[in-house]
Parts: structure tokens; C-alpha cells; sequence
């Protein structure tokens, strides 16, 4: 009898090999579509769609697994998922000064807000997200600031700091946020601004950009019953919905169109010019401290992302104000 007690038994809700297939190539296919780099929340809710997971907890733990599985049989690229949550802390350093010149030039980037009306910052709940809104929002010279919850005193006087610097300087502060439609995440954003007054007393022209209702019903997005075990579950109305399930190129979008508003296109395109001169002369420094290379390698002119730049600055003087 000792026998009936350990014996094991069969998992029912193993997939088939021919359903697993099917997530793979879908996956696949979703990375394919994306430029950058995707979270893996963002792949869950493409599949939930696709009819291929439900959308319940326990599926995106089991697709977290497959994807190990998949990348170690090199079906998929490790590097395919963004993940901001985990970082190395402090810098090995240079292997000697040309190396640190070539860093200083392609790193330089002249702060192009410093002659506009405005300032303007994109806030988000959460870290996985931060990097894709940031894809955007680098272009233009804008910060991303993650709150991660709820976020700490300390970060909010920071936060505090430089707005006061901004508005000292006689420019009109705005902050964007992207986070949760559920009941912790709608209080996130309000709490934030809220602590701002009552604590640091600055007040920024502050706008929740997504997710908004008016998302949920435009893009059909998911959704799930709110939890009931949210403490703040009772003053919500609605059902929940995850930033992870819009679809990023309107993410992207949304950030554009928040930052471009504030922009001066001829201001704008004056301080690009002389971007553009101080980089030659940085770029002119290091050709001559190297030889035109160094280590054996070819000095590129350009700054990484400078495609980018021009393309978004094309787009402010079409459609700035």
C-alpha cells in the first residue's frame, strides 16, 4: 500500500509538442516585427491575443520557462528581452585615455531643452517598461524615471529638486506618466504628484497618458478583474489592465507626441547646429591625440543614434507648433 502513496501522476495540463511549436514560431514571428528590444510581459499579452495562452498568472510563469528552454537550445537570442530590473553597479574603468576620449565624444549630447519654454520628464510605474519608453524619449534629450510602486520620500525630494531648479529658470515643468489602469496603479501616479506639493510644495503640469480608459476601449486591450486582495480595490471602478498589453509602437508613439508639443522647432534646430560643431571639435581632438584610430580602429563620425535624431527632428519641424 506504502506504494499507492508515492506514486506519481501524469500532469493533464501538459502542452503538446504541436501547441508548443506554435508558441515558438509565434514568438518568433513577434520578435521579428519589433526593432528593439520587447519585456517579456509585453510577449505574453501578443500570445493572449493569439489565442495561443490565457491570460491567467500561471501561463506567463509557464512562458517564462519556455523561453529559458528556448534560448539555452539557441531557438531564441538571449539579447531579445528587455530587463531593467537587474544592473551592474560602478565602472572597470578605461584601458587608457584615447579610450576615454572616444567615450566623451560619442557620449556628448548638448542639453537642447536649456533654451525652450518647457521641461518636460516621462514618469512610468515600473522598470520593464522605462526601457521601452526610453527608446523614444532619448532621442530628445528627455529622462524616464520609473517610480517602481510607490515610490520612496527620497526619490520624490530628488525628483523635487530639479523641478525647482526647472521653474527657478522661469520654464513650465511636465511630467507625463504611463502606468497600470488597476486599482494600486491609478493612486501610484496620484500619490507622487500629491507628495510633491504637501512635502517639496512644487506643483508640474502632470497628465496620465496611459492606460487610460479611453485605451482600453480604442485598442480592445485585456482585461482582468481587479484584485480583490488591492487594498485600494474598493474605491475602483472598472476592470484591470496591464501597461505591458499595449502595443509599443503606440507606447512610442504617445511619448512623441507628449514631448514634441513643448518644442521650439527653429530654437530647437539653432542648438542642434551647435551640437553638431562642438562634436566636430571634440571629434577633431581625438583624431588628433589618435592618428585618425586608435587600437587599430577607425574613428567613426557619427553618434550612435544620430539617425535617429535627424529623423525626430524632421518630424518637429513638420508637425511642431
Amino acid at each position: 500500500m506504502a506504494s499507492d502513496v508515492y506514486r506519481s501522476r501524469p500532469i493533464k495540463s501538459r502542452r503538446t509538442q504541436k501547441k508548443l511549436t506554435e508558441i515558438l514560431q509565434a514568438t518568433k514571428e513577434i520578435l521579428a516585427e519589433e526593432p528593439n528590444k520587447i519585456t517579456i510581459r509585453h510577449l505574453f499579452y501578443r500570445l493572449v491575443s493569439k489565442r495561443l495562452l490565457a491570460k491567467e498568472e500561471r501561463e506567463y510563469k509557464k512562458l517564462g520557462t519556455y523561453l529559458m528552454k528556448w534560448r539555452r537550445s539557441g531557438e531564441i537570442p538571449w539579447s531579445a528581452f528587455a530587463d531593467n530590473t537587474r544592473w551592474y553597479y560602478g565602472s572597470v574603468g578605461y584601458s587608457g585615455l584615447d579610450a576615454a576620449l572616444v567615450n566623451t565624444r560619442d557620449a556628448y549630447r548638448r542639453n537642447l531643452w536649456a533654451t525652450q519654454d518647457a521641461f518636460v520628464e516621462i514618469w512610468c510605474e515600473k522598470d520593464a517598461i522605462a526601457s521601452i519608453l526610453l527608446e523614444e524619449a532619448y532621442t530628445f534629450g528627455v529622462q524616464v524615471f520609473p517610480l517602481r510602486g510607490f515610490t520612496s520620500g527620497s526619490a520624490l525630494h530628488n525628483a523635487a529638486d530639479g523641478f525647482k531648479s526647472q521653474i527657478k529658470a522661469g520654464k513650465q515643468v511636465y511630467v507625463y506618466y504611463f502606468g497600470d489602469h488597476d486599482p494600486s496603479g491609478m493612486e501610484i501616479d496620484k500619490s507622487a504628484i500629491r507628495n510633491l506639493q504637501k512635502d517639496h510644495g512644487v506643483s508640474v503640469n502632470f497628465e496620465r497618458v496611459a492606460v487610460t480608459q479611453c485605451d482600453i476601449d480604442r485598442y480592445n486591450l485585456p482585461t482582468r478583474p481587479a484584485k480583490t486582495t488591492d487594498p485600494r480595490a474598493g474605491n475602483f471602478k472598472g476592470e484591470s489592465v496591464e501597461i505591458d498589453a499595449m502595443d509599443l509602437s503606440i507606447l512610442r508613439e504617445k511619448v512623441r507626441q507628449c514631448i514634441i508639443e513643448h518644442i521650439n522647432p527653429e530654437e530647437w534646430a539653432a542648438q542642434k547646429r551647435i551640437e553638431e560643431q562642438e562634436r566636430e571639435v571634440l571629434n577633431e581632438v581625438v583624431n588628433a591625440l589618435g592618428g585618425g584610430g586608435l587600437n587599430g580602429h577607425t574613428l567613426s563620425r557619427e553618434h550612435p543614434g544620430r539617425a535617429e535624431e535627424r529623423l525626430s527632428m524632421g518630424d518637429v519641424e513638420e508637425r511642431g507648433p
